[in-house]
């Protein structure tokens, strides 16, 4: 049955239709166990070479040494090639201003995309997609909260995300197969183990296939989530100015795509994201006219049929217009040091690259630099005066900053004597044009 699963997931999300390397991210616990276990099955089916990669966050003592040497042995004995990574994510953490979580993701999806060969499986399933929604409506998310764990993004697959977690023992057990378990899984310390262990077993008790009815619905929602921001995105292009939104032309557009692109603005503007009071206080600027207070000292008004978003007390910032541009790039030509600021390694991108301000947690490891720095103490080291912080352009794709203006690029983006294609960003300041 699970094996049935697993290849209608890899079929359904064509995980593996163009690849023939796939790197499985081991921790050692039931479910990656179970993942690499069916994928050296499955190699033959579709032609693949299976590796794997373990990360030792070196957390947990010597618990975490002995997960090391288990998926050791496991590798060894299924004649799976394997990567192991020792890193120091408390240290990392303190160094880089990052919370231990998100450090810990941050180290893992570095070292996913520089030692992973081909695509990289996740053992991800519908048991953690059911719980993952959980969490997200608890927290109040919007449509994308509730979407779930997508199947496949960028090098990412999860073979798995059809697979409950009842199936996934039942397939350890029937293979004689064993694995480690991570001791802080156990305790309602967390809020993901609390769901686990209280909420979705009451659940089970009104639908037996919940898992399943969840991953249905999240297909469904990921359907009108895909229209919904695309139509925002259209409609965001054709009211932008460079003084603020056309208020005339978000007049006629349905309530759900307005949010979406005053959500956007937001973001733009401001650099955090809108939480729904401050998405209700701008949609009744944009309607009634009437200014209203946001986050962090900014205000939403409506002036000479523009919406605006400005931060009171504050002088007018410079304008920033940044353009992008797709370039062979040949590398026994001369680069100054200017153009070196501004351009990238096109093959680096990884999913949708957007230029943007900054975000709340955003960070970057700079080129030629060995440590990993947010942008807030960034800018403070350069100086930047701080009204003009959250108008500084920066470039970002899926696995974070690529490009600082002014600054230059992030060591994982960089410009080597290999790249073929580039990215250049230019920029407009108050009109003046400039590229530093």
């Amino acid at each position: 049955m699970i094996l049935e699963k697993v290849k209608a997931a890899i079929e359904k999300y064509e995980m593996l239709s163009s690849v023939r390397d796939v790197t499985v991210a081991l921790s050692g616990g039931a479910d990656s166990v179970c993942l690499l276990h069916l994928l050296v099955s499955l190699k033959d089916i579709y032609n693949i070479k299976v590796s794997a990669i373990h990360i030792n966050h070196n957390l947990r003592g010597e618990e975490s040494d002995r997960d090391e040497d288990f998926v050791k042995e496991l590798c060894q004995r299924l004649n799976v090639p394997l990567k192991v990574l020792s890193i120091k994510v408390k240290e990392l953490s303190e160094k880089t201003d990052q919370s231990i979580e998100l450090a810990a993701r941050n180290a893992r999806y570095e070292a996913f995309k520089k030692y992973g060969v081909g695509v990289v499986a996740t053992a991800h399933t519908a048991s953690d997609n059911l719980e993952t929604v959980l969490f997200n409506i608890a927290r109040g998310s919007g449509l994308k909260g509730i979407c779930g764990i997508p199947a496949k993004r960028d090098i990412y697959i999860r073979p798995l995300i059809f697979c409950t977690r009842q199936e996934i023992e039942a397939y350890i057990c029937k293979n004689n197969l064993s694995y480690v378990t991570d001791s802080t899984n156990l305790t309602d310390d967390y809020s993901r183990n609390l769901i686990r262990h209280k909420a979705v077993p009451v659940l089970k008790k009104l639908n037996s296939s919940v898992e399943g009815t969840i991953i249905n619905m999240c297909e469904s929602l990921k359907e009108d989530l895909s229209f919904l921001e695309a139509t925002a995105k259209e409609v965001s292009c054709s009211c932008e100015t460079e003084n603020g939104l056309d208020v005339k032309k978000l007049e006629n557009q349905h309530i759900s795509v307005v949010k979406r692109v005053l959500s956007s603005y937001f973001t733009k503007i401001t650099g955090s994201f809108a939480d729904s009071i401050h998405t209700e206080r701008m949609i009744e600027t944009l309607y009634k006219e009437t200014k209203n207070s946001l986050p962090k000292g900014f205000y939403c008004d409506v002036k000479n049929g523009l919406f605006v978003i400005k931060k009171e007390g504050q002088p007018s910032k410079k304008t920033y217009n940044t353009e992008i541009f797709f370039k062979d790039f040949k590398n026994t030509h001369k680069v100054n040091n200017l153009l070196l600021k501004n351009i990238v390694d096109c093959d680096t991108i990884v999913g949708d690259l957007k230029v943007r301000t900054r975000l709340e947690g955003d960070s970057i490891k700079l080129k030629g630099r060995n440590c990993t720095k947010s942008l807030k103490k960034l800018f403070s080291e350069l100086k930047i005066p701080t009204e003009d912080r959250d108008s500084i352009p920066v470039a970002s794709d899926d696995e974070g900053i690529v490009w600082v203006y002014g600054v230059g690029s992030s060591q994982r983006n960089a410009v080597t004597s290999t790249t073929k294609k580039i990215i250049e960003f230019k920029t407009d300041i108050s009109g003046e044009h400039k590229n530093d």
